[in-house]
């Protein structure tokens, strides 16, 4: 529909919203389109009851409550641009409540299972050395697999003592520990040759020589999480986020972890507070010599 590429051009050129946001309220409206196309309903037609009646189409698709939650505010904010541009005479989203979305607790590891994790017995292969190596840098820098996977070689410094992480917004040097150096030394010095198609220039290789891609990475990650018998479902964000808790639990300044870890929202700060919050109360009420 013209009006709701209209909306993406203000949102995009006047609001000035991400490129990631301008994107999803196209996906979430384009769907929207769709059903009341094949509903028969003009988009300056639609009441409240068209909109529930989305919504409740949506629930049964059995999305998840931070999509429900999203879609429901791209609809709201399309209906409240059209109504302020006097494209519609109402705004029918107008007391459509968006759906909240549970925080969930977050899990992390313990320093122990840390150490039982990133225990390898295979450090004499070139996919041993490898592996090992990706779990230092994810555990070691905090950094998401996203953002490993798109590392090249010369984003790591020529003594290893730091590297650079790019995104599209901005980049960001990460300083590398002493025993992630020894590691990712190992890789880039005796498996990466090995591995490497000669003209690839990423960091890290799949068995076939060429860049990883996020699933390849994620299967690895798996396969080492199940080895190591331990009973949480291990994943790339339980490492970052036992990364920054670890560090801030050692002293580490929280406003210092978050630059680290690349985040620009207080809210991120705010999720790693609770969770040091909740550790103290935990340990009060196990520990305190008067309990």
């Amino acid at each position: 529909m013209e009006a709701i590429n209209e909306y993406l051009e203000y949102i995009k050129n006047t609001r000035k919203l991400s490129a990631n946001t301008v994107s999803s309220y196209g996906t979430d409206l384009r769907k929207y389109s769709d059903y009341l196309e094949r509903n028969k309903i003009a988009l300056e037609d639609v009441t409240e009851a068209d909109i529930l009646n989305y919504l409740v189409e949506l629930e049964k698709e059995n999305i998840s409550a931070s999509t429900a939650a999203r879609m429901t505010s791209s609809i709201k904010s399309l209906h409240d641009y059209l109504f302020f541009m006097k494209k519609s005479g109402t705004d029918p989203s107008r007391n459509i409540k968006k759906p909240k979305v549970k925080k969930e607790k977050m899990e992390i590891l313990t320093e122990k299972e840390v150490e039982q994790l990133l225990s390898f017995d295979d450090m004499n292969s070139e996919l041993g050395i490898r592996d090992k190596a990706i779990f230092e840098i994810l555990y070691g820098t905090g950094m998401k697999v996203s953002e490993l996977v798109e590392l090249n070689l010369s984003d790591v410094s020529d003594e290893l003592d730091h590297i650079i992480c790019k995104t599209p917004k901005h980049s960001r040097v990460i300083p590398i520990i002493d025993t992630t150096r020894i590691y990712l030394s190992r890789y880039i010095e005796i498996s990466r040759p090995k591995l490497a198609d000669n003209e690839e220039n990423a960091l890290f290789v799949s068995s076939l020589g060429k860049r990883f891609t996020r699933q390849g990475l994620w299967k690895i990650i798996k396969k080492y999480s199940q080895k190591a018998n331990i009973n949480k479902n291990i994943n790339p964000t339980m490492l970052r986020h036992s990364f920054a808790i670890h560090m801030i639990n050692h002293g580490a300044n929280i406003a210092t972890v978050n630059r680290i870890l690349g985040n620009s929202n207080l809210a991120s700060i705010q999720s790693y507070i609770n969770c040091i919050d909740a550790n103290i109360r935990k340990e009060m009420s196990t520990k305190h010599p008067r309990k």
